[in-house]
C-alpha cells in the first residue's frame, strides 16, 4: 500500500488507534512492528524475509563487535553484515546488470556465449532499509553507538512502516533512544504531523501525478522532439520527482510525528542552492550524510592531496548514481554530478582569489544567477537520469546543448507554472514566511487536526490517487 492510497487511510487510523490504546512500551513496540510487517508485506509477503534476515544478521553482529578481543575479530564480525546485505543487494538489484554488462563486453572484443537471463523482482525499499541496518553494525564498529540487546527494539527501527521503503534513511543513534521510550502524545504533536502528512500528500496527488502523464511521454522517445520539448520534459520530470520524493519524505515524517517519533528530514529547498555541492546537501540528505559518513569519509575524504580529493568526491558520486539503479545511465548521471562539484572546486581556487568577482557573486544578483546555473546544470543531469536508455541519455542532452528544433513540440504550460510555484514556496521557505504568517494566525489545534484532515479525504477522494506508485519505489 502507498500512502496516497485508500488502503492506507484505513490501515493507518486504525494502527493509530491501537497505539494510543497501549500504555505500556512492550506493547507499543510489538504493536509498531506487527504493523510494519504487514505494511511491508501488502507488497510482497515473501520479500518479508529478507528484511528478517538483515535483521536478525546485524542484531547479531551488533551483540558481537563489543565483545570481540582483537581488531581483526571486530572486522570479521563487520564484514558479515555488510557482506550478507550488500550480498542480498546486489543480487536482487544489479546481478542481471553486471551480468549482462559482462555478457556485452565479451561480445565486443568477438566473444560470444549463451545469453544468461536473470528475471528477479527488485523488493520495494531494499536499498533503504539495507543501508539503515548496515549503518548499525558500522556505528557499533566505529564505537559511535552502544549495541541494543532488545531485539523487538532493533526490529522496529529497521522495519518502522511510515518510511520503510523510500526513506528517510534513519540512523539508530537517532531512533532507537525514541522507541526505548514511552512516548506521550501530544495535540501539538498530532497537529504538526497531520499538517505534514497533507503538504506530503497534496505535493504528491495535486502536482507529481499531473505532471507525469506529460513527462512520461516525453521520455518514451526524447529523441521524437525538439529541443525545446526536451528541456520542459527535464523540467517538468525536476517538479515530478521533487513534489513525489519529498512528498513521500514529508508524509512520512508526517505520520512518524503523529505517534510521537521525529525522523531526520532528507529535502531543505533543494532548487534554491547557490552550487551542486549545496544542492547535494539540500537533496535527498540522509543519503548523500550516509555516503559521505560511510564511503567519502572513509577514502580520507577531504583530508588527502587535491586529486585524491577529487577522486573520492566522483567516486561517492558515481557510487550515489549507481545506488538508484542498475543502469548506466545512473551511473552516469552520478558522475556527471560528481564533475559538477570537481569544477566548481577548481573555479573557486581562482574566482576566491577574485575579490570583485567574489563580491559580486555573495550579492543578491550574484546569488540569483548561481542558483539559476545550478537548476540548469540539475535540468541536464535529470536528462541522462530519466532516459530509458544510456546512449538516449546522449543524444538528450546532445539536443538540449545544440537547441536541436527538429521533431515534434510538445509544450505544457502548466509545467512552468508548476516549477514557479515550487521556486516561491521555496524562497518563502527559506525566509521562514509561513512561520511568521502563521504566528500571526494560529487556529485553534483541533481546528487544524480537523481541516488538514478534511484536505487529505479530499485529495483522496478527487485526486485518483490509486494509479500512481512513488518514484523512488523503483530504487
Amino acid at each position: 500500500m502507498i500512502f496516497s492510497s485508500f488502503r492506507f487511510l484505513i490501515f493507518f487510523p486504525l494502527v493509530l488507534l491501537l497505539y494510543f490504546a497501549c500504555k505500556r512500551l512492550r506493547y507499543r513496540q510489538y504493536l509498531l512492528l506487527m504493523a510494519s510487517y504487514v505494511f511491508y508485506a501488502s507488497w510482497d509477503p515473501r520479500f518479508l524475509s529478507l528484511i528478517i534476515i538483515s535483521t536478525l544478521v546485524d542484531y547479531v553482529v551488533g551483540l558481537r563487535l563489543p565483545g570481540c578481543t582483537s581488531d581483526r575479530k571486530r572486522l570479521a564480525w563487520l564484514m558479515v553484515s555488510i557482506i550478507v546485505n550488500l550480498g542480498i543487494l546486489c543480487t536482487f538489484k544489479y546481478a542481471g546488470f553486471f551480468i549482462g554488462s559482462f555478457q556485452a563486453l565479451l561480445g565486443f572484443v568477438g566473444l560470444q556465449t549463451n545469453p544468461v537471463m536473470l528475471d528477479l523482482i527488485l523488493p520495494v525499499g531494499i536499498s533503504f532499509y539495507t543501508f539503515q541496518t548496515m549503518s548499525y553494525s558500522l556505528d557499533i564498529y566505529r564505537r559511535k553507538l552502544e549495541p541494543t540487546r532488545n531485539f523487538i527494539e532493533f526490529a522496529v527501527f529497521v522495519a518502522f512502516f511510515p518510511q520503510l521503503v523510500s526513506g528517510p534513511i534513519v540512523r539508530a543513534v537517532e531512533f532507537l533512544p525514541q522507541i526505548r521510550r514511552n512516548i506521550v502524545i501530544w495535540w501539538t504533536d498530532v497537529a504538526e504531523g497531520i499538517n505534514r502528512f497533507a503538504i506530503g500528500f497534496t505535493k504528491k496527488v495535486f502536482i507529481a501525478d499531473n505532471v507525469s502523464g506529460y513527462v512520461d511521454r516525453i521520455f518514451e522517445n526524447p529523441s521524437g522532439y525538439d529541443a525545446a520539448t526536451v528541456w520542459m520534459g527535464s523540467i517538468g520530470f525536476a517538479v515530478q520527482v521533487y513534489c513525489d520524493f519529498s512528498g513521500y519524505s514529508d508524509m512520512a515524517i508526517g505520520s512518524a510525528r503523529i505517534m510521537g517519533f521525529r525522523l531526520p528530514e532528507n529535502f531543505r529547498f533543494p532548487f534554491t542552492a547557490t552550487n551542486i555541492g549545496d544542492f547535494w546537501r539540500r537533496w535527498h540528505i540522509t543519503l548523500y550524510s550516509f555516503m559521505r559518513d560511510y564511503l567519502y569519509i572513509a577514502l580520507g575524504g577531504s583530508r588527502v592531496g587535491q586529486a585524491r580529493l577529487l577522486f573520492n568526491v566522483l567516486f561517492t558520486m558515481t557510487i550515489i548514481g549507481l545506488w538508484h539503479g542498475a543502469n548506466w545511465q545512473f551511473v552516469a548521471w552520478g558522475f556527471f554530478n560528481g564533475l559538477l562539484i570537481v569544477g566548481y572546486r577548481l573555479l573557486m581556487i581562482p574566482i576566491s582569489r577574485s575579490g570583485g568577482t567574489m563580491k559580486f557573486l555573495d550579492t543578491l544578483p550574484g546569488k540569483i544567477l548561481r542558483v539559476f546555473i545550478v537548476n540548469i546544470f540539475f535540468f541536464i543531469g535529470l536528462a541522462i537520469f530519466r532516459a530509458p536508455h544510456i546512449f538516449v541519455s546522449v543524444e538528450s542532452v546532445w539536443r538540449m546543448l545544440i537547441f536541436d528544433g527538429a521533431g515534434e513540440r510538445l509544450f505544457d504550460p502548466l509545467i512552468l507554472w508548476f516549477y514557479g510555484l515550487v521556486m516561491v514556496c521555496s524562497v518563502a521557505c527559506e525566509l521562514n514566511l509561513p512561520g511568521r504568517i502563521a504566528a500571526r494566525a494560529t487556529l485553534p489545534l483541533p481546528l487544524q487536526v480537523l481541516g488538514y484532515t478534511a484536505l487529505i479525504v479530499f485529495l483522496a477522494i478527487f485526486g485518483a490517487c490509486d494509479t500512481q506508485a512513488f518514484v523512488y519505489f523503483q530504487f
